[in-house]
């Protein structure tokens, strides 16, 4: 099998079953599995002989798990075998469109045993730089499909869609959006991104948590209804010094006119 031509016109030239029977041949050259899974045409019974086969090299099961239909898929993401392979399998699953939140949970606990280290700290570093080196659509697919862990590391990443894509995640968590809308080392548009969601607008402490964030645009901060604070939170806001002047200024002009008598003026302790 070692001289056989591995050109996509040889490949072309043999039918169906003489395809199957080169495939299922244990001394067949691994190159010759890898040349028949880069051919335009997917066939599924064919594709899964591949993936079993046992010299079937890591990059050719990459291809299969990048474009491969949602039933080889679905065996790819169950076998620890295949997944534990070469981090390349893993990662090309995620870029698989019928990729579901099960298959991602699976690539994620290979992920975790890669990343085991002697600390918790070792461990969350070693974490990190596997989801670094994820290229941009493996990243996308993991923040909106991903656990927690894998979140709270992408929503800081360079590229500000993976970022958005995290707070945009249907598995993302109320709590997760308060610690986000703290941190200091976000982009700007993913607290803009926070703020014009209707879901967390009505949440006080993610309000509140935005409006000290010295980092929200003080556009946002100016639109998330100061106003409408108590007056101890007013207070709290006139008297944060990490905060836009402009948005410190605004809250003492709260509180300003609240203690202002008058007709029209805006009675204290809300």
């Amino acid at each position: 099998m070692a001289d056989l031509p591995l050109s996509g016109e040889f490949l072309e030239g043999l039918s169906r079953e003489q395809l199957l029977s080169l495939v299922r041949d244990p001394k067949v050259d691994p190159a010759v599995l890898e040349h028949v899974v880069s051919q335009p045409v997917v066939d599924e019974e064919i594709w899964r002989l591949i993936m079993l086969h046992p010299s079937t090299p890591a990059s050719a099961l990459a291809k299969i798990a990048r474009a491969g239909p949602r039933s080889l898929l679905k065996e790819i993401a169950s076998s620890r075998r295949l997944l534990t392979r070469s981090p390349q399998i893993s990662q090309a699953l995620l870029e698989n469109p019928e990729a579901t939140e099960e298959d991602v949970a699976a690539v994620e606990a290979v992920l975790h045993e890669g990343a085991s280290g002697r600390t918790e700290e070792d461990r969350k570093k070693s974490l990190f730089a596997i989801i670094k080196a994820l290229n941009v659509g493996q990243k996308l697919t993991l923040a909106k499909k991903g656990n927690k862990e894998a979140r709270m590391i992408l929503v800081r990443d360079a590229n500000e869609m993976v970022a958005l894509e995290v707070v945009k995640s249907p598995r993302i968590t109320d709590t997760e959006i308060l610690y986000i809308a703290q941190m200091r080392d976000v982009s700007e548009k993913v607290l803009r991104e926070i703020s014009n969601m209707k879901r967390y607008r009505s949440n006080k402490l993610v309000v509140l948590a935005l409006l000290h964030t010295p980092k929200t645009p003080v556009g946002v901060s100016m639109g998330l209804g100061i106003a409408s604070l108590t007056d101890r939170e007013v207070d709290g806001l006139s008297k944060d010094r990490n905060i836009p002047t402009a948005v410190s200024r605004a809250a003492k002009q709260v509180i300003d006119r609240r203690k202002k008598p008058g007709p029209g003026a805006p009675g204290g302790g809300h």
